[in-house]
């Protein structure tokens, strides 16, 4: 898996320059939902706060279409036990007892002391005989080895805590984690629908999977998840760009005119990367509906406020040559 170095500096009121090895861009939107423009094109992007995970859509200048790529850089992604294993987790309380107990009588009563800690020895053995046992010791070495990077060993460790204990449904999100992190697209996509099936309100592995769904060309399925976000994010003016640029890859132009119906078609000036990439998006529809002047319409006031915005001065010159 190749590293790519990537930083962001804010410039306030959610705008931020995006500079890496291939150039330099800009982004606009809100933690977790962003479009921007960069040294490959238009984009929108979709991540996971906090975990530096994220998939960046680009919408080509000539096809105008949406190709998807992602990034997995996941940080300090925190692996904890699975609710369905803590409820069965055995108490460690007789245990510890029993081992006080015994080596408090192994100074006043010798061999009731040596018998406790045959006692003790036994019954942690036989602890750790049982089934909920065995899974906890494989959880503990899928994580120890997650958090060492060595991601492979971890999913066979999690894995065989799915075998023992298979309604540990929530270790799913931990395990399309992994499989994203080891490129394993399709079977990332299968752990979170099975994640999701029982936690479907889970936001943060929503966008997981829209990532995922995104990348792989599923855009039909994207657009249902995006479509159940709460209405604060879903009516963000980042999800509706990229819900219109999946229409477009479906060849619905019809159906992304109808998204980007929401956004702010009045708003007169287009003074910021995210307004224009919607404009470029509102053209693009327009275009492919067959509709030249309102499409002109969005290209020109795009071009009047930056002329070196993407291919705009070539599409003009095209639809007034």
């Amino acid at each position: 898996m190749g590293w790519r170095f990537r930083k962001s500096i804010s410039l306030g009121k959610g705008v931020r320059i995006n500079v890496s090895k291939s150039g330099i861009g800009f982004s606009v939107g809100k933690r977790g939902a962003r479009i921007g423009v960069g040294p490959r094109g238009i984009y929108t992007s979709f991540g996971i706060p906090g975990t530096g995970l994220y998939t960046i859509n680009y919408l080509n200048k000539k096809k105008k279409q949406v190709s998807s790529s992602l990034n997995t850089q996941i940080n300090n992604v925190s692996i904890t036990y699975p609710p369905e294993i803590l409820k069965k987790m055995p108490s460690k309380v007789p245990k510890y007892l029993l081992f006080i107990a015994s080596f408090i009588l192994l100074f006043a009563y010798t061999l009731l002391g040596i018998l406790g800690f045959i006692i003790f020895v036994f019954y942690s053995y036989t602890l750790s005989k049982k089934p909920i046992s065995k899974a906890i010791s494989f959880f503990n070495k899928g994580k120890l080895a997650y958090n060492s990077g060595n991601y492979k060993k971890a999913l066979e460790n999690f894995l065989k805590v799915i075998e023992i204990e298979p309604d540990a449904i929530s270790l799913y999100k931990e395990i399309g984690i992994v499989y994203i992190l080891l490129g394993e697209d399709k079977r990332a996509i299968e752990c979170f629908g099975k994640y999701l099936s029982k936690y479907p309100e889970d936001l943060e592995a929503k966008t997981h999977y829209i990532n995922l769904l995104i990348k792989v060309g599923e855009y039909q399925k994207a657009l249902e998840l995006m479509n159940s976000l709460p209405e604060e994010y879903k009516n963000s003016l980042s999800v509706i760009n990229a819900m219109a640029a999946c229409y477009i890859e479906l060849n619905k132009p019809d159906m992304a005119l109808a998204v980007l119906e929401k956004g702010p078609m009045r708003k007169r000036k287009t003074d910021t990367e995210e307004m224009k990439i919607y404009r470029y998006l509102l053209g693009t529809v327009y275009m492919k509906l067959g509709q030249k002047e309102k499409a002109l319409k969005q290209f020109q006031k795009i071009y009047v406020e930056d002329s070196n915005f993407l291919d705009v001065a070539e599409i003009l010159n095209e639809m007034e040559g």
